[in-house]
């Protein structure tokens, strides 16, 4: 079946036939309708609606009662956004849209955007008030804020809304073809007016109403008139204001070089008419018209009421509504004697006003906001590190999002400090939320920019940061990864854990010592769950074969970073002893971390350079892991090491101290070797270099080992139930 479009409900309040009646009408010309469609909803005194336009284009045109019967437009609009099950209301009419989103709330529709076509100015007293009064309310019902230009969008929303990027810009744009200068048309238009060739045409678009300043215009028009007798005043536009400007223009007696052509079917043309556009407004946001002029090749003056973004070209000049009528007409005739009018359409383009461009971002916009609503729908995941390096929990955290990546539930991002971990990540494509630094204020700012159903907490840091910011607002899960001899006594970490627990749904220890060792371990007893680490095999198979770099063979790699909790100088004195006994081993270290000079020192000093490859950081360790033939760690403290995990997956033997969660993955004189002793490990090390027929016996019961220890269906299966509460 052919798809739906997806219906924008666009609230048009009454329709007049302004700027921001074209804007719309803009975009909908040149949106794709196959894809989105508007059904634009106006008041019942609105005029000049181009019906048979829309009725073409696909649309629809809904009628309710004006906005001054606030209760007769509520209920209509909640009937009405109910009735067809809007997605997205888009509401144009500024600080009144508070009313149609209040509605939208109210019927439940999800996406509720406030669109700021304008500003306000302190001479139109009366509407400003109104205005200023629900300005506050601006943002109480809208999901979303679009404006038409910066100036516009800070005095909707406000300074702080903007800059933090929650404002988006919709351009007033244009069909900058439609609009492009031809002196053909204008001349043709001329004649058809019964202007002269040379007649200084002085041009206006806009109703006439108090924010347009028609009074001033004409006082303008009159003081240029005085000095170049051949000029005319083109009006374009209806109003309230249309007679009393007439009676002010017959007043002057400049009647016979000032025409009223009213409401127009034909501005594109008349635009070629002008030589100068004029609009000294009391306030505008970005007026569609001061665009369309520039993109004619008019010279154009405007009130410095309006925001600077409209300036898009040096055809136009700013004035301040402070100067006399007689100065702006003395600066438009001396900026007249050297401009010349022209073809403005690739100097244009270049700033966002092209309507087929830009009809394509706000396209591309309503499906992200769609997007988004049905990620709103899904269980958001926030995964909190508080380190920027990639270790064991940065690890898990991954191994977690990309297992339920696929998953139509849930909706998980990785947030942290991403320092050296970036190219990781990328690698295995995890959606981020980058902060700063863990700081309370930056975490804080993830949270509030993301709304998690859960915060999943990876080490005991993040879980109270967690805890300490939402407290039982957000369900938090604490994962703890290692068996740190700091929580083995009482101190102020295991205090704070203690304490801030009371706000965790469940705590995951991955090794069974890691949970019996913890001093407060009782009082935690009732939410806390075993669960071994796990990780995909396919992955790391995928991640080798991907990897087009070449490696000697080592004899054994340590793979992990060269902190005091890995022991990395236990490593260095072993591979000493080893080649003291006789054997020539060849080494891998791929890691870093703050011993790394230290370990590089050692290998100088024990003159062991010719031994030991020190790799660094490197973002797919994998290959160099498959390449070596034992996995040796000499760790003081771990949780279930998933570098081990990895090692096994790949048929490599284990010869390691017998820490923590080692102790239940590795089968003695099976897969692996377990010793506090170094003299042991270093014969359990040579014995099986030495023994190719051992050293395969001990791949082959890695590999089945792995199958039993490393089941990642019934891992998911259990953190699923941890997020549903089961």
């Amino acid at each position: 079946m052919k798809k739906q479009p997806i219906v924008v409900a666009q609230i048009m309040g009454k329709w007049v036939g302004g700027g921001v009646e074209a804007v719309i009408m803009n975009y909908y010309r040149n949106i794709d309708r196959t894809k989105i469609q508007f059904d634009f909803i106006c008041d019942s005194d609105s005029t000049n609606i181009p019906y048979d336009e829309i009725k073409k284009l696909g649309g629809k045109v809904i009628i309710c009662p004006p906005y001054q019967k606030v209760l007769k437009y509520e209920k209509f609009l909640i009937d009405l956004f109910k009735k067809n099950n809007y997605k997205i209301v888009h509401s144009n009419i500024n600080a009144l849209s508070v009313f149609p989103l209040r509605a939208a709330k109210k019927a439940g529709v999800p996406i509720r955007i406030a669109h700021s076509h304008s500003t306000t100015n302190k001479k139109e007293w009366k509407k400003n008030l109104m205005k200023q009064a629900l300005r506050p309310f601006s943002k109480k019902y809208a999901t979303d804020y679009f404006a038409c230009s910066e100036l516009a969008g800070r005095w909707l929303f406000g300074d702080r809304t903007f800059e933090q990027g929650k404002v988006t810009i919709i351009n007033n744009a244009i069909d900058l073809d439609k609009f492009k200068y031809s002196k053909k048309i204008g001349k043709e238009k001329r004649k058809e007016l019964g202007i002269k060739d040379d007649t200084l045409v002085i041009g206006h678009i806009g109703r006439f109403v108090a924010q347009k300043n028609h009074t001033f215009l004409i006082d303008i028009f009159n003081e240029l008139h005085k000095k170049k007798k051949d000029s005319i005043l083109l009006l374009i536009g209806q109003g309230p204001l249309m007679d009393e400007i007439k009676e002010k223009v017959e007043m002057l007696g400049i009647s016979d070089s000032v025409k009223f052509l009213g409401q127009r079917g034909d501005v594109d043309e008349l635009y070629q008419v002008f030589d100068v556009f004029c609009l000294p407004s009391l306030y505008e946001g970005l007026p569609v018209v001061g665009v369309e002029s520039q993109a004619t090749g008019n010279l154009c003056i405007l009130s410095d009421e309006m925001t600077k973004e409209t300036k898009v070209l040096d055809t136009t000049e700013f004035l301040s509504l402070k100067q006399s009528a007689q100065e702006w007409a003395d600066t438009i005739l001396i900026l007249l004697k050297t401009y010349k009018k022209h073809n403005t359409k690739d100097e244009i383009s270049k700033y966002g006003f092209n309507i087929e461009n830009e009809a394509k971002k706000l396209e591309e916009k309503y499906e992200e906001l769609l997007n988004e609503l049905k990620r709103m729908n899904k269980i958001k995941v926030l995964h909190l590190i508080s380190t920027d390096v990639f270790s064991g929990a940065e690890n898990v955290a991954c191994q977690i999002i990309k297992q339920f990546e696929n998953k139509d539930m849930y909706d998980m991002v990785y947030c942290s400090e991403i320092g050296t971990n970036k190219d990781r990540l990328d690698s295995l494509k995890i959606k981020t939320l980058p902060i700063k630094k863990f700081s309370y204020s930056c975490v804080k700012m993830a949270i509030e920019k993301y709304k998690p159903d859960i915060i999943h907490g990876h080490d005991i840091k993040a879980s109270v940061m967690a805890s300490l910011i939402c407290g039982k607002k957000i369900k938090i899960i604490s994962h703890i990864h290692g068996n740190h001899e700091n929580m083995r006594r009482v101190n102020i970490k295991t205090l704070m854990f203690n304490y801030y627990s009371k706000n965790f749904s469940k705590i995951i220890w991955v090794s069974q010592s890691a949970f019996k060792d913890y001093i407060f371990k009782d009082k935690i007893k009732g939410k806390s769950i075993i669960l071994y680490n796990v990780i995909n095999k396919k992955e790391i198979i995928n991640s080798i074969e991907n990897d087009n770099n070449k490696y000697e063979i080592f004899d054994i790699i340590y793979l992990g970073r060269l902190t005091y909790a890995k022991n990395p100088e236990r490593l260095i004195k072993i591979i000493r002893n080893i080649k003291v006994k006789g054997y020539n081993i060849k080494v891998a270290i791929v890691g870093t971390g703050e011993l790394y000079g230290k370990i590089k020192k050692l290998i100088n000093d024990f003159k062991l350079n010719g031994n030991v490859k020190l790799f660094g950081y490197v973002t797919n360790p994998y290959k160099i892991l498959n390449d070596s033939k034992i996995l040796v760690m000499t760790s003081r403290y771990e949780g279930t090491p998933m570098v081990a995990l990895e090692a096994m997956a790949l048929g490599k033997p284990i010869i390691s101290t017998p820490t923590d969660g080692l102790k239940d993955i590795v089968r003695q004189n099976k897969n692996g070797f377990l010793s506090s002793n170094n003299n042991e490990l270093e014969d359990a090390i040579i014995s099986l270099l030495k023994d190719d027929k051992k050293l395969k016996e001990y791949s082959k019961n890695a590999l089945q080992q792995f199958d039993v220890v490393s089941d990642i269906n019934k891992y998911i299966n259990e953190i699923r139930c941890i997020y549903n509460n089961k």
